[in-house]
This record gives C-alpha cells, structure tokens and sequence, in this order.
C-alpha cells in the first residue's frame, strides 16, 4: 500500500474542542499486476486553515455531546456499514485508511458525528472483487437522509444538503474541514475516471449533510 504524505494544522473555534484541519486521504482502490494498492492524492501544496475571524460561531440548530459512531445507515440506498477503529494519521504524517472495503472509517482528529462542526467519514469505492461500501453513494440527493448510531445510544439524522465531484487536484480543504456553525456531515470516497497510467481515480465525490434531528436507538 502506498500513500502520499498529509499534512495537518490545529484550529480552533469558542464552541468546539480542538480539531486537526488536514489534507485528508480520498482514496480509491488500485489494481497493478493483481495486487490491490491504496492510493493517496495530493490535494496540492497548500494545507488551507479555517478563517479566524474571532468572533464566536453562532450555533445554528441542535448538536450533541462526542460519542462515537458505530453504525452509518443510508436508507435510500440501502447502505448499512459498521465502523473500524477510529481513522488518525501514522508516523509519517500519512492517514490510516479503512482496511476492509464493507466498513467506513471515521476521522478521529475531526469532530465526531452530532458535535458542532464537520464530521468526516471515509470509504472506498470499489475493490478487486466490485463494489465497496460507498459505490452507490453518488446515487444521493437532496434531501436524502443519512443515519449515524452513537456509543451514547443516540442516532444523529442528516439531511442531504450538497453533493460536489471536483477533480482531485482541487479539493476544496476549507469548505470541508473549516468550521461551520452548525453540526454537519462529510461523507467522502473516490469518483471519476481511473487512469491506470498515474494509477488513481480523476476525482473526489463528496456528500454535505447537516443534522437534521435526534433519535434514541430502539430499546435503548
């Protein structure tokens, strides 16, 4: 497996526990001579911080304490996916991805899903053997709801807001990892076109939602 370093920088907001602002891993599967390879994109040069204007963020709707998540459901396409262990950044500077392709990983140095501010959830597109947990989730619309079960027994439910594909070269650092005011979702995997001569896809998919309401697990 082979990744392109990330870089990371700290921001930090009066509402919200600190949280690494990074050139995150988008990553998609590779295939070389039968052997699967992981693939980090540069997102370019600059690691592009969140704007400190240093006034307090004024909250916009309902956010919930940290917990972390355990389940993604995603009705409309009949997604149900656990999570692996928490996704952070290894010696090198370079993230942790997923390693099955049926789980998704959660960017452990990012708000957790429900807290105040963007939530990040990674994974792949598609493996040696087909499609990976996120290959139907260009199939997302507005509006669409996006469920994530919490340690804490709660199920934060988001709302579809956007969806972006934007090649890989341009991906928009402030606008997913900045601060917002309210408690939102990134859902985030690879798209395009794979160009087997630089060995990764030509783009990024990825899913803006924001919290929509609160539920309590069944039983629970």
């Amino acid at each position: 497996m082979t990744e392109d370093s990330v870089q990371h920088t700290e921001a930090k907001t009066n509402n919200r526990r600190s949280h690494s602002v990074a050139t995150i891993v988008v990553f998609g599967l590779l295939v070389l001579i039968g052997v699967a390879l992981m693939y980090s994109p540069r997102w370019g040069n600059d690691v592009i911080a969140p704007e400190d204007t240093g006034e307090p963020l004024q909250v916009q709707g309902e956010t919930l304490p940290e917990s972390l998540p355990v389940k993604l459901m995603i009705p409309s396409i009949n997604l149900s996916s656990e999570f692996e262990a928490p996704l952070g950044l290894q010696k090198d500077g370079e993230i942790e991805v997923p390693k099955g392709y049926e789980k998704v990983g959660y960017y452990k140095h990012g708000p957790t899903p429900g807290e105040l501010g963007p939530a990040v959830i990674l994974g792949h597109v598609d493996s040696v053997d087909g499609p990976a947990v996120f290959f139907s989730l260009g199939q997302l619309k507005e509006g669409d709801e996006i469920r994530v079960e919490r340690a804490d027994g709660t199920i934060a439910v988001f709302a579809v807001t956007e969806m972006e594909r934007l090649p890989q070269s341009n991906f928009p650092t402030r606008k997913v990892y900045g601060d917002i005011d309210h408690a939102g979702l990134r859902l985030i995997t690879c798209t395009g076109t794979y160009e087997r001569d630089k060995l990764r896809y030509t783009h990024n998919l990825i899913v803006y939602a924001k919290l929509l309401r609160t539920e309590m697990v069944s039983g629970g």
